[in-house]
Parts: structure tokens; sequence; C-alpha cells
């Protein structure tokens, strides 16, 4: 099968980590791959997969001039290619997607990566005209998409995968200096309002015991926001801002919980990953991650600002008096399990390759 995937970039973030994974194993299962995107770090490693190929198009900034740029970039680059189907990640990539699908009359398929509450009923009106199938990334997203009016029979769930983070041998060096005491929190995630970092900071303020030290990885339009907030907190030495990231496996074993206080989340890859690498993880009860609450600590996402950042400085004292306490060993050990068992590459990518075979050996149009 051969195979376009548009996202609207391939920098840090869990649709880019799919799109990625989706490559390398449809690659090595002999399926010929494209993918289309704008910048990000994650671009060099697309292209070093044998069988694949990156596409650019200017797809990163919001509005119709960057969709209507990338849907005839794709358009100007279609004659001539084989494509099967086309694969599309979120609903500004399905938009840029759509044209190109039809004019070569294959299948358009949209992974649903999650949205924020208010975005579903404006993303099914999308989906429902461009795309002829609609992955969820979990059970909950999948629920969203039904009460905004997607019918059912045009949903499917294809749940993430993950594999566990490398580590490469220099990335050590590039930590910063951090206390020889004390638990270290890292929250890996780029800085836009879905992420709610300023949460995660009100909760470090909030704490009774105050020890230990903050990570913030990423970057994004928040961050600003983020540093100013963290100043008028008084945090000063006890959070580091360490900007874009792609050594995340090293982040990991250097931290001894990953916190995640999102409004909206599908699936987060991050939460995957620290699973994978035996972190325990502190996590906004949204989207999918309830599912996961046996290997998981969850914090209730609903309140004011105030209220909810007071219950996560709540939970980290919690958690970081209990580091790897009898109960945080028991979901670091589920939590392997479960990712070994139900989110494995291999699992994913042929989820994938059936929905996609079903679609293009069918009387599609």
């Amino acid at each position: 099968m051969r195979t376009l995937q548009v996202v609207a970039e391939l920098g840090t973030g869990g649709a880019e980590a799919v799109v990625l994974g989706l490559a390398e194993g449809m690659a090595s299962r002999g399926h010929r791959t494209w993918v289309a995107s704008d910048r990000g770090w994650r671009v060099p490693l697309v292209a070093d997969v044998p069988g694949v190929d990156h596409v650019r198009v200017p797809l990163a900034p919001r509005g119709p001039v960057a969709v209507a740029a990338s849907a005839a970039r794709l358009l100007a680059w279609a004659p001539g290619r084989p494509v099967d189907l086309v694969h599309a990640h979120n609903i500004r990539a399905t938009l840029a997607a759509h044209p190109v699908a039809r004019a070569r009359r294959v299948p358009l398929v949209t992974t649903v990566h999650g949205l924020g509450a208010q975005d579903y009923r404006r993303a099914v009106r999308v989906l429902g005209h461009c795309s002829d199938l609609v992955v969820a990334v979990s059970g909950a997203v999948a629920e969203d998409l039904r009460r905004a009016g997607l019918p059912e029979e045009r949903i499917r769930v294809v749940e993430n995968s993950v594999s566990v983070p490398p580590v490469r041998p220099d990335d050590a060096a590039h930590l910063p200096d951090l206390p020889t005491s004390g638990p270290v929190v890292l929250c890996a995630a780029r800085m836009t309002a879905q992420k709610r970092q300023d949460l995660l900071l009100r909760g470090w303020a909030a704490r009774e015991h105050r020890t230990g030290h903050l990570l913030l990885a990423g970057d994004g339009p928040e961050r600003p926001r983020h540093e100013a907030l963290a100043r008028e907190l008084g945090l000063g030495a006890d959070v580091t801002f360490l900007g874009d990231r792609d050594d995340v496996g090293t982040l990991l074993r250097r931290a001894d919980l990953l916190a995640l206080p999102s409004d909206w989340e599908g699936l987060p890859i991050g939460v995957l990953e620290a699973l994978a690498a035996g972190v325990p993880v502190l996590a906004s009860a949204v989207g999918g991650l309830p599912d996961l609450d046996d290997v998981l600590s969850l914090v209730p996402a609903e309140g004011d600002d105030r209220e909810v950042g007071e219950r996560w400085g709540r939970a980290l004292d919690r958690e970081v008096a209990a580091t790897m306490s009898q109960e945080q060993r028991r979901r670091v050990l589920r939590g392997r399990e479960l990712v070994d068992t139900r989110f494995s590459p291999d699992r994913m990518v042929e989820a994938y390759l059936a929905l996609g075979e079903a679609l293009v050996t069918s009387t599609y149009r």
C-alpha cells in the first residue's frame, strides 16, 4: 500500500510521534510512505527511514492561508505519485489533504488525536465533509465525536503506541545542573494553552514540602507567560525551563515523576513513554487517561485555576513523598506490562494497515 500522511508539523507532540511510528512500521513491512508536514526536529528522522520521503508543506501556521498553500503544494506534488490512501492527522491536516485525496480519487482517513470540548462540533462538520473514515486515539475521543454528531459507523478506535524512548550516549551532557538530592518532576509538553503548565507551576508553589526540582521541557506560545508566572510565584532556581528537547529518554531517566496538567487530551504519547520507561505519572483526569487509572495517579480537572492549582499542590506533595513506594512500584510494573500488551507499535501499525487495506480494496469511488 502507498500512503501519504499529512500532519501540521514534525516537532514535539503525540501526533508527530504517531506519524513517525507509522512511517517506520509500514516501511518495515514493505509499504511506501510519503509524509507531508512543515518543519520540525522529527523531519530528519522521517527522511532517514528507507522507503519514506518527506514533502514540505507550510502547514504549521494556523489559518486558511496556510491550509490553502499546503493544499496547493500537495496538488502540485501529486501527479505521477501512485498514492492509494491519504491519512491526515487532526483537522488542519484534513483540510489540506482533502483536495489531493479527491483529485486522486483515493480514500481520506483522519486520525483525531484529541480536541478541546468547544472544538468538536466544528471538527465534525469538517470530518463529515472531508473524511471517509475517522480514527479516534481513545474511547473518550470516539465518544466526543459521536456526541458532536459524527455517525458511529464512520468512527474506529486505534490507540496510540509507544516504544521505550532511546537514551543517546551524549544526551546526559546537555542536562542542566540539578540538586544532588530531592525528587525531580518532569513535564514534557509543548507550551500551548491546552497543556496548562501554569497549573503545574501554581501547584509547585502551593506544596507544603518545598523540596525537589521541576523541569519543564517544551516550547511554544505560552512559554513567556509561564516564565513570568514562575517569577511571580517566587519559584526561582526550583524550576528550569529547558526549551524544546529531542532527548525525552534521558529526561525520563533523570525524573522521579512525570506530570501532565492538560485541560484535554486524547491519549498522550508522553504518558505512554513514561510508563514504558518505568516512571510514575501524575496527570489530569481527561480524555483517555481515566481508562488507565490503575497505572496513573490522576488529578480532577474541574474547578477554577486557584482550586485546581491547589489540588495539584496536594497531589505533588503526595506523589513526591511516596517516591517509589510500594504503591508507586505497583503502578510502574503494571504500566510497563500495559505498554507491552496494549500499546505496542506492532499492534498500532497492524490496526492502521487493516483499516487502510479495507478501504483501498473496497469499491471506493
